[in-house]
């Protein structure tokens, strides 16, 4: 457990430095200045938010769960560990229009998102029945 939980947290900071690493450049690259103290905060911000989705996938572990349920849970937590991070870190401004952009990006986001990996298990399953049928015949 604690082994897997450490596995997570690596893979987070990973994927998370990976993002800010793919920013850092395309700013370098349009000669873009920024203090060390900004790269430091947008960096710790990309790899909370790699750690915290490195962790709530294991909702998505819990078969005992329906489908909505773990999604809402996840969406819920999500936009808990987000919003006020992209709010501190000055992702989203903190004013009524910005947050309402905000959302409605993260929604439209979030449900590609969702959407794309339900059909790729989807069809992960049919082929693994499909396989199955075969083999039993």
């Amino acid at each position: 457990m604690i082994v897997e939980g450490l596995k997570r947290i690596l893979f987070g900071v990973a994927a998370g430095s990976l993002i800010t690493y793919a920013v850092l450049s395309l700013l370098v690259f349009q000669d873009v200045d920024s203090s060390i103290k900004e790269i430091w905060k947008h960096w710790s911000g990309s790899m909370l938010m790699g750690i915290y989705y490195s962790f709530a996938s294991v909702i998505f572990e819990l078969e005992r769960w329906s489908v909505l349920k773990q999604t809402v849970i996840h969406l819920v937590l999500t936009m808990i560990v987000f919003f006020p991070t992209a709010i501190v870190i000055g992702w989203i401004p903190f004013n009524l229009l910005s947050l309402t952009i905000g959302l409605a990006i993260f929604l439209i986001l979030y449900s590609i998102v969702w959407v794309s990996v339900y059909f790729r298990y989807k069809n992960i399953e049919k082929s693994m029945n499909e396989r199955i049928d075969r083999e039993h015949q």
